[in-house]
């Protein structure tokens, strides 16, 4: 299994720890994605091996055909002529079509990240930290200034139990 395939299975699994519409539409989205994207791979390698089987034909006759350099209108040089031709024009269309889906794929993969730096930001971090910054303009200092609860006081000062 390659890493890109690896990686999609690691966000389709994330993906299934959250419930939500907006999860199962990713998934959705993604499994549609990966499915196009190899069907059309598909067709790329099918393409290619009828191009390789009609180069290869055009070569056979060059070397196995007397007649080859004199008379080229023989049917199975034309055969192979015209294979060889129409699947390399599809090849070049077909790569091009997977080159686009394969970018498709990459942006729903993207919104799947997104999405769940969102949801592990708003499950992981605690709520006294998501208020309004204290300290501005220091990127690499993050103070916050704690809200009093009821049971604190409106000094915001937690009482201490003794142990034991």
């Amino acid at each position: 299994m390659s890493d890109y395939l690896k990686q999609a299975e690691f966000l389709r699994t994330l993906l299934e720890y959250d419930e939500s519409p907006e999860s199962q539409s990713l998934r959705d989205r993604l499994t549609i994605a990966e499915r196009n994207e190899y069907c059309i791979f598909s067709a790329c390698r099918l393409v290619g091996m009828v191009g390789i089987l009609g180069f290869s034909g055009l070569g056979y006759s060059a070397v196995l055909l007397p007649s080859f350099f004199d008379n080229s209108s023989h049917f199975l040089i034309q055969v192979c002529s015209a294979l060889g031709l129409g699947s390399a024009m599809c090849l070049a269309l077909f790569v091009g079509l997977w080159l686009w889906y394969r970018s498709t794929c990459n942006k729903v993969r993207e919104e799947c990240r997104r999405f769940i730096s969102n949801l592990l930001d708003a499950r992981l971090r605690p709520e006294k930290c998501r208020g309004e910054p204290v300290v501005h303009g220091a990127p690499y200092l993050s103070v916050y200034r704690i809200q009093p609860t009821p049971d604190t006081g409106s000094s915001g000062a937690v009482p201490l139990r003794k142990a034991g």
